[in-house]
């Protein structure tokens, strides 16, 4: 074995935590598909429908409108909202790093705020609530 392969260290992938609507069909597909792009277990997606448990876990969203955007909660405890929390969670893993051409592409910063908003409001047209079809929320981590 190289020398530099030795010094590679090989952590474990640090996990995101994702809180979103839970009932919102167009919401966990579109999760689950990130998650299945990402090859590994990166994020922890919380419904954001048990507020209680959302607020014990995450005391800094008290206040935040968790039903009207995803947020991203970083291991260091960085919380980022809608478009520019998906945007960190393609830096979870090298299998998203493609997509960042498009979340970093110039003006991104000002016209994916108002894509994300767009369709985070006509996101219940774009699919079906989860209750209602075949697409069913994540479960949850044990002991939660």
């Amino acid at each position: 074995m190289s020398r530099g392969r030795d010094s590679i260290k090989q952590e474990a992938p640090r996990v995101i935590d994702i809180v979103f609507d839970g009932q919102c069909g167009f919401c966990v597909r579109t999760l689950t598909r990130l998650r299945r792009m990402a090859h590994r277990n990166v994020f922890r997606l919380h419904d954001a429908n048990d507020h209680q448990a959302v607020l014990a876990r995450f005391p800094m969203l008290a206040g935040a409108d968790t039903d009207e955007a995803v947020f991203a909660i970083a291991p260091r405890g960085e919380v980022f909202r809608g478009f520019f929390a998906f945007r960190r969670m393609l830096w979870a893993s090298p299998w998203l790093f493609p997509l960042l051409v498009l979340f970093y592409a110039p003006g991104a910063s000002l016209l994916g705020p108002r894509i994300y908003a767009w369709v985070a409001r006509h996101r219940r047209g774009l699919g079906c609530a989860a209750s209602g079809c075949e697409v069913q929320a994540p479960p949850r981590a044990p002991g939660r």
